[in-house]
């Protein structure tokens, strides 16, 4: 587990944790222009690693982020999607490290849709060709297409080919298996912000939100009743604000 390299000058600002989706390539925060004004953003790049489980992830996320903590400087943990879930998993460990979590179309609601658990199995069962022209038929499930611009579904499609159906699978076997002990969760006492898509074709996310939202004694629901489930990609959304 790796920061994507970036060049900055920011080390006076607070620090903008940002753990990737299912791609895993931490590269689909790019369009939030104002989130790189104005902090220090540090994008977490998961390695397709078979085998691994939540808790060696969690436990390489926290050493990995070791140095940021120890920067005393304000820290915001965002988690899209999958990464929401591994959110999580670090407030479990860690809690009351970070100034604000932002969790994005959490992957916690993965077990409402039973029929997602059908990908586990049809992953590995195609040949390569076959699953990155599959992309395609997943695209309009995963993003709102007429709310990105076109470099951001080229960006999209290609961290999506880029993966290995041998990840996808076993990342959709780890969600399948997701949990967190809620009593941990409470621990947290800082602000946390859900943020849930109204046309998410993916995931309840709204009906996760209000569940996350029980769980979290100082959080807010943000809803976009128009996005979809990247909706971190669409040009109308500006996490800096959702954040503000």
């Amino acid at each position: 587990m790796i920061f994507l390299p970036y060049k900055t000058n920011y080390n006076h600002k607070p620090i903008f944790l940002y753990l990737p989706g299912m791609d895993g390539s931490g590269k689909l925060l790019r369009s939030q222009k104002s989130i790189w004004e104005n902090f220090d953003v540090r994008c977490v790049a998961i390695p397709p690693h078979y085998g691994i489980q939540w808790q060696d992830l969690t436990e390489q996320l926290i050493h990995l982020i070791s140095l940021p903590l120890k920067e005393n400087r304000e820290i915001y943990l965002c988690g899209e999607s999958f990464g929401a879930c591994l959110a999580m998993k670090l407030m479990e460990k860690i809690p009351n490290l970070f100034t604000k979590v932002i969790l994005v179309n959490s992957a916690s609601a993965f077990n409402q849709r039973p029929w997602l658990n059908l990908g586990s199995y049809l992953t590995q069962l195609m040949p390569d060709f076959v699953y990155k022209g599959s992309t395609l038929i997943l695209l309009p499930f995963i993003a709102k297409l007429e709310a990105l611009n076109l470099r951001e579904r080229q960006r999209l499609l290609n961290v999506m080919a880029s993966l290995p159906p041998t990840i996808v699978s076993w990342r959709i076997n780890l969600l399948e298996k997701f949990f967190v002990d809620q009593d941990k969760l409470n621990q947290y006492k800082n602000e946390v912000l859900i943020v849930a898509s109204g046309e998410d074709n993916l995931l309840p996310s709204l009906q996760e939100a209000r569940r996350l939202k029980s769980i979290f004694t100082q959080s807010k629901i943000n809803f976009l009743p128009h996005s979809g489930h990247c909706c971190l990609l669409e040009k109308q959304v500006d996490l800096l604000s959702l954040i503000q």
